[in-house]
Formats: structure tokens, sequence, C-alpha cells
């Protein structure tokens, strides 16, 4: 029988978890935009905007795997807090900076890196919290909630990042975003879990790492899943980055409206994911999965082309749809194909797939600065598209 997802918000557990994500990946989109906007404005150049997403993404990367193995071992209520706390002094630093007049380029390069590394326990920590709260019977419906309300975020920050930036500028988006991740430190702090220390053998970082590559391996369908993750994440996702400089530079809009053109994409996301969590089945999940992917490549390939503003609020509003059926998926596959006990280590090994993201980041912006983001948009998307076929071609347990 199918379960309500509503009737997950009215376990305490769950939804102080599902909240810490509503507010805090509310702030990720609304810093970006704002940065984004700023950057932009203050140097014209679209690299060095493209280059704060790579600072936020960065860490994903580089310390994705050493997370995992960790939250195994410690208890992750402890991880999550600590996290956020560090993100709630980074963004008020940056606040204050703003508000005295003095923040530089290089400061909030070295902000959004922090953030970024605090972002990177979200997989291994906070979704897998998410599951585990969840049960396994209800994990599909779980992870979709959080899905749709993460393409929530993506909706309303970037469209209050500009809003705010239109209005009070970059100290007031960063004083929005330390409110939040303050009240999300608070939220942490009242969560209650079961967490075991004692173990009967410690096995050691690398040996756990070593274990959590052999799951992978042994299992077709988790190497598609990674390989699909990778793609979108440096052939895909990276438009976000340029819809600053679309804004600004092709369609000439002001922050507000440059913030509607970036949540077009979340509240298509939200729509898609919503029905997802209400009606779809496990038979379905690797095929919305796969299918989402190639959607969502696919309509930003369109965007490269779009001409007008309201063109491309509406080719991003139906890319979102395709982002629903991946992103809801993404992590679903991963936690019901992962052996509990290793489940923190296929999901920090996700985050180095995600973390891959600076290389689409860099090549976009070089892109950008030297034939223009459409174009850059059009030969990266392509690019994507192509790899996802072979993906198909090579794997085909990921559509079955």
């Amino acid at each position: 029988m199918k379960v309500s997802p509503f009737s997950l918000l009215r376990e305490h557990g769950f939804l102080r978890v599902w909240a810490i994500g509503l507010l805090g990946n509310t702030m990720r989109w609304l810093e970006l935009l704002a940065i984004g906007i700023f950057v932009f404005e203050i140097t014209g150049s679209a690299l060095l905007v493209a280059v704060m997403t790579i600072a936020r993404q960065l860490p994903l990367a580089l310390f994705g795997t050493f997370i995992g193995p960790i939250a195994e071992r410690t208890n992750r209520k402890h991880l999550l807090v600590a996290g956020f706390a560090i993100m709630t002094v980074s963004s008020g630093s940056m606040g204050l900076l703003a508000h005295l007049g003095v923040i530089e380029i290089w400061h909030i390069l070295i902000g959004v890196f922090v953030n970024g590394s605090c972002w990177a326990l979200d997989f291994p920590v906070r979704r897998t919290l998410l599951g585990e709260f969840a049960g396994a019977e209800r994990l599909g419906t779980g992870v979709s909630l959080d899905s749709a309300t993460n393409n929530i975020t993506r909706m309303f920050g970037p469209f209050a990042g500009g809003v705010i930036y239109g209005l009070v500028g970059l100290e007031g988006a960063f004083s929005v975003s330390f409110l939040a991740h303050f009240a999300c430190v608070v939220i942490g702090l009242s969560l209650v879990l079961a967490h075991s220390k004692a173990k009967a053998v410690v096995v050691s970082y690398f040996e756990m790492l070593k274990q959590g590559l052999a799951i992978v391996r042994g299992s077709r369908e988790l190497i598609g899943i990674y390989l699909v993750t990778i793609i979108l994440n440096v052939f895909g996702f990276p438009y976000a980055s340029m819809v600053p400089v679309l804004g600004r530079a092709r369609y000439q809009v002001e922050p507000a409206l440059i913030g509607l053109l970036s949540a077009a994409e979340g509240a298509g996301a939200f729509v898609g994911a919503l029905v997802i969590a209400f009606v779809a089945r496990p038979a379905w999940f690797k095929r919305l999965y796969l299918y989402g992917a190639i959607l969502f490549v696919f309509l930003v390939f369109c965007l490269s082309f779009a001409a007008h503003y309201w063109m491309a609020v509406s080719i991003l509003l139906v890319g979102g749809l395709g982002m629903a059926g991946f992103g809801a998926m993404q992590t679903t596959l991963v936690l019901s194909l992962a052996p509990p006990e290793a489940r923190s280590r296929l999901m920090s090994l996700l985050s180095v797939c995600i973390g891959c993201a600076p290389i689409g980041l860099l090549n976009l912006g070089l892109l950008a600065d030297w034939v223009g983001a459409p174009m850059a948009l059009t030969v990266v998307s392509s690019v994507g598209l192509v790899l996802l076929a072979a993906t198909v071609i090579w794997i085909p347990q990921i559509r079955r």
C-alpha cells in the first residue's frame, strides 16, 4: 500500500531532519544567486561567476570519501549540528563584511568554500538520517518528499535571493542566511536518535572505503547510477552558474527576474517530485531516474537557443520535470541498493560523483568567456546527451 508522504511529517525525527533540509537548501540557492549577480556586476566575468559555484561544489570531491566512513563511526547528529554551526559563522561574517563595505571577491570565495565543505555532509549525514527515520518500507516516499522539498528551495531560494539582493544588497542575503543556519543548529540539537558506538570489530577508514568500492564494482546498477550522476553534474547542472550571466547580458533583466529565471527549474521539479512522491512505484524508479536525466540535459540544450526571457523560463520549467525524476530517484536507488551498514559510505561516493561538477563549471565558464554563454551551453549539453546515450548502451540495467 502506498504511504502518504505527509504521514512522515507527523514523526518528529523525520520532520526535524526534513526541516533542516528545507531551511539549509533554501539558503544554499539564495546565496549562490546573490553572489552570482554581485560577482558579475563587479567583474563582468562569466568565468568568475562559475568559479564561485566551483568553490561551493569542490569540497564534495575533496572530502566526500572521508565523510561516509566517519559518519558510520560517529553520532550523525553531532556532525550535522557542527556543519550548520560553521555555516552560521561563515554567512554571518560575510554579511558583516558586506555591511561594512569592505567585502572582496576573495572573501566570498573563502566563505563559499567553507559553506560548501559543510554541505558535503548532506548526503552521508542528513539524507542518510532521513532514510533511517523513514524506514525501508517508506524509503522511496520519504526521499521523494525530501526531493520535492529541495525543489521548493531551488524555486524559492533563488527568487528570494534576487529580490533581497535587489532591495538590500549582498549584506541582506547573507543576514537572512545567517538566521536560517542558526535555526538549523537549534533544530539539529533537538534531534533524538539511537547510535551505537560499540562494534565487534574496529575497521579502519581505508578498509571501509575499500569495502564500499567493492560493493559498487559488484553492482552494474550502482555503476550506472554513479555514471549518470557524474554526467549530469559535469554537463548538465553547471548551466545554473550561467543564469546570472544570461539574465544580465542576454535578457537584460533586473535581479528579481534573474531570480525568477533561476527558480523556474525548481518550480517544475517541485511539481514533478510531488507527483512522484504520491504515485511512483519501485518498479518505475530506474526509468524515472534515467529518463529524467535525459530530459533535463535536453532542456539545457534547448535553453541555449532561447532568445527571449519568457521562453527561457518555460524551458526551465519543463526541464525541472526531468530533474524531479533524477533527483528523487538518485538517493532512493543508492540507499535501497546499499547494505544498511554501508549506506553512509555509498552516499559519500555519490557525493564525490556530484563533486565532479567543478570540472563542468570550469569548462563552461572558460567556454562562456570565449564564445558566449549560449554557445557554451550548446556544446556542453550536447556532449552530455551523447554520454548518456553511451551509458544506456553500455549498462542497459539502468533502464530496466
